[in-house]
């Protein structure tokens, strides 16, 4: 596959790139310029593309970018509106070429396409940066590139969605603000269905006890107690006293008594050294807990390297590289396992060129009619739970894949919930079908069929080994262990069809020490490296709040498939996917990582500030509780924002150089939001955008929710399903060829509503399958 990188920053498409570097595209990356682009990022980012210095400004410039575009088989670009319209980016392209994706920050239409962005400034307005840090203090923002990275893998998920199924050349619109406002999990949900505004807690998860991170002898822990985890626990921290305490027994009553929990919880973790509580707690109790690991403990993770997720980096030949000899890269979030290993090629450095520049000879592309939605006819069979999985399928779903998810028969809950329970219901209300009207499901089951049986039986299995013999995929997040003991792991199915791509998504992988270990979002996410960069200062971590592990792997999960279908295309043969969540988390802070090994030294916790930029941070405005983010990159920008705010700062001396503005972060953040702190959030990140500022009001949900940019571009979704009604919802953040697909989509199906439909495709008869539901193998309502 050729693919043409058309960037002039290490953003979203040197994401996209690498993605496609990494499984075997040949990658030229095209800049205007060299830019000013990192020694980290050039290492972790581009390795492996060619790089051409065009100045597609001039004519020379757009003729040399159409050559190299005509032989492309897809062309990535994450310029801005306005430059993508000088290179004339929707007529690139030749016969071979299947797909061009445009990623922006906003998208290519709607009131802010043509605004200015930073990390800091996308999380701000997408409803992430709200949610994170202490009550009563500033909003923390995620460090690191999230925003890109998710962007960039979405783009080449789809991008090699519509090269698989398409003659013709699709044209992809993807916002990474709209990407933002997809991933969320249920911010959305409480303002929607129960009218409350999730808010910031800390370390704390808002509704679960105990959820936290909690300090141990020489750093800190983090646990997360589901109900079924309490008792192991409640003996482990406590012996049989807490385990006995019948008033902490459920969450409502630890909730009460959080502050007491937690006390005794951290007394006992301050005893041990923090892998010490990790290993012990996992290996002895099973219970979800995690730890703050540095970088230079991620290296040295026994699991990691027994995977062997840390890859070095080649150099060509003849050439000295010796800041890199010692240097190693984290790999894919996903690995194929066993005798259907693809080829991952190595590292490299990038390779400059500026003339001469063409490419392999390698086969064109082959493919199938053109059809509404590119993965149209791939059949998946969906085994998922909670988060991370159902998001995976879901994106599957919305492309045009024909999911059927294989539910338990009590997997939405029981049959008859009480008024007042929570769980995101239309109006509050359970209603007499609660496990059909539960927000969190029906987000995740849009455009998805449902098949409700018990697996345990083995009428169930049989049934799957029917299904499975006309399935393209399987994708299941259980623990490692679960379906080897249902009979129903990779070996068993694969021997009924060799074609099958089968996705496992366990917290840690299915191989390796921590293979058996059990995690969740908030317990991984210390572990991946993301702690080691988010807090308020050296002394004082934090994590997001928001389990962005899950949705960190839900979309590597998306690439994971793409990418076993495109080799799929070229071999015959089907694959295993290996996927760890917390792995997935830990690629996404490559450039990070790398920059601390050229460094020698563990980074910095810089709280809401950028160690490469300032003014770069969020501050106070007008409002009990309201936050403006803003991102100066360049000189430019200051001064701009320097004038717009009347206080004389451009011909203060101290302030002219990006070096003086780092070295007094401190003061010139103090004297920003002394001009901030009486402006109202939204006209002042308007003024700043109109003088070439980046800036964007810190969104809660209802305010992103109801951002008039997200209306004029048509991103919401409304759907109905069987027994909650019509609702909105979170929609895709994409178009292919001006459209979002949503004339296809259905709203979430019933508990078991295609029975009888599916069974009917894998050769059962009528009468087998009314003898099903009659014994109980399948349900169209939980028992009782």
């Amino acid at each position: 596959m050729r693919v043409l990188e058309i960037s002039d920053a290490d953003q979203a498409a040197a994401w996209a790139g690498k993605w496609f570097a990494r499984w075997g595209a040949e990658v030229i990356r095209v800049s205007s310029s060299r830019g000013a682009g990192t020694r980290a990022a050039e290492i972790a980012l581009h390795g492996g593309k060619t790089r051409v210095v065009v100045d597609w400004a001039t004519p020379e410039g757009r003729d040399a970018l159409i050559r190299l575009a005509r032989e492309a088989d897809v062309v990535l670009s994450d310029l801005r509106p306005r430059d993508l319209e000088v290179i004339a980016f929707d007529t690139l392209g030749g016969e071979r070429t299947r797909a061009r994706a445009a990623i922006t920050p906003f998208g290519r239409t709607g009131p802010y396409r043509d605004d200015e962005a930073t990390a800091g400034t996308l999380l701000a307005i997408g409803g992430y940066t709200h949610l994170s840090g202490d009550p009563g203090r500033a909003p923390l923002t995620m460090p690191g590139p999230y925003p890109y990275v998710q962007a960039g893998t979405l783009a080449y998920s789809v991008a090699l969605a519509a090269a698989l199924r398409t003659n013709e050349c699709a044209t992809i619109d993807l916002s990474i603000y709209e990407t933002l406002a997809t991933l969320h999990q249920f911010t959305d949900l409480m303002w929607l269905a129960d009218g409350l505004v999730r808010s910031r807690h800390g370390n704390r998860w808002e509704n679960l006890c105990p959820t936290t991170m909690l300090r141990a002898r020489d750093g800190w822990v983090a646990v997360n107690v589901l109900q079924q985890f309490w008792p192991s626990y409640a003996l482990w921290v406590g012996g049989v006293e807490l385990e006995g305490n019948a008033e902490l027994a459920l969450n409502a009553g630890r909730m009460a008594h959080r502050d007491e929990v937690e006390a005794l919880s951290e007394a006992f973790f301050q005893k041990l050294p923090a892998r010490e509580v990790f290993r012990e707690g996992q290996e002895k109790w099973r219970v979800p807990i995690g730890y703050v690991q540095s970088f230079a403990e991620m290296r040295a993770d026994p699991q990691l390297e027994s995977r062997r997720f840390w890859r070095g980096i080649d150099t060509e030949p003849g050439v000295d590289a010796p800041d890199t000899a010692d240097v190693v890269l984290p790999g894919s979030a996903f690995q194929f396992a066993g005798d259907r290993r693809a080829p991952e090629r190595p590292p490299r450095p990038i390779l400059e060129s500026t003339e001469g520049v063409g490419w392999h000879d390698m086969e064109a592309l082959g493919g199938s009619a053109p059809k509404q939605r590119p993965l149209e006819g791939i059949r998946v069979l969906d085994f998922t739970r909670i988060w991370s999985g159902p998001l995976a399928t879901r994106f599957l779903a919305d492309l045009g894949a024909d999911v059927l998810r294989i539910e338990a028969p009590d997997g939405r809950g029981p049959a008859v919930v009480p008024r007042g329970v929570g769980g995101y219901y239309p109006g509050g209300d359970p209603g007499e079908k609660p496990y059909n009207r539960q927000g969190l499901n029906n987000k995740l089951m849009r455009n998805k069929r449902s098949l409700a049986i018990n697996l345990k039986s083995p009428e169930g299995k049989r049934a799957i080994l029917r299904l499975v013999a006309n399935a393209d995929v399987v994708v299941e997040n259980f623990s490692a262990r679960a379906m080897p003991s249902l009979g129903l792991d990779y070996e068993a199915l694969s021997a009924r069809n060799p074609r099958l791509i089968f996705l496992t998504m366990p917290s840690f992988g299915s191989r390796g020490p921590y293979r058996d270990y059990v995690g969740l979002g908030p317990s991984i996410e210390p572990i991946s490296g993301l702690t080691a960069l988010m807090g308020y200062g050296k002394d004082e971590p934090r994590v997001t709040a928001m389990a962005i592990t899950d949705a960190a792997s839900g979309v590597c999960g998306l690439s994971a498939v793409l990418t076993a279908l495109w080799q799929r295309e070229r071999t015959g043969k089907g694959a295993l996917l290996d996927l760890s969540q917390s792995e997935a988390m830990a690629a996404f802070l490559a450039e990070e990582m790398v920059a601390a090994q050229l460094s020698n030294r563990e980074p910095e916790r810089l709280g809401n500030g950028a160690w490469n930029a300032a003014p770069y941070g969020v501050y106070r405005c007008l409002g009990e509780d309201d936050w403006i983010a803003i991102g100066c990159t360049t000189d430019a920008q200051w001064a701009a924002l320097a004038r717009l705010a009347g206080r004389g700062w451009e011909v203060d001396g101290r302030y002219a150089t990006a070096d003086g503005r780092i070295a007094r972060r401190a003061a010139l953040d103090e004297l920003i939001e002394e001009w901030t702190a009486g402006e109202e959030k939204k006209s002042l990140a308007r003024r700043l955008q109109s003088v070439g500022v980046a800036a964007a009001p810190v969104h809660s949900a209802p305010e992103w929710l109801s951002d008039p940019h997200l209306e004029a571009r048509g991103y919401f979704s409304t759907l109905k399903t069987p027994d909650a009604g019509q609702y909105r919802s979170d929609g895709l953040p994409l178009t292919i060829d001006g459209s979002r697909g949503y004339e296809a989509w259905t709203g979430a199906p019933a508990l078991g509503g295609h029975n009888a439909e599916a069974l009917r495709s894998a050769g059962y008869s009528e009468a087998e399958i009314d003898d099903l539901a009659a014994r109980g193998v399948i349900v169209d309502r939980p028992p009782v």
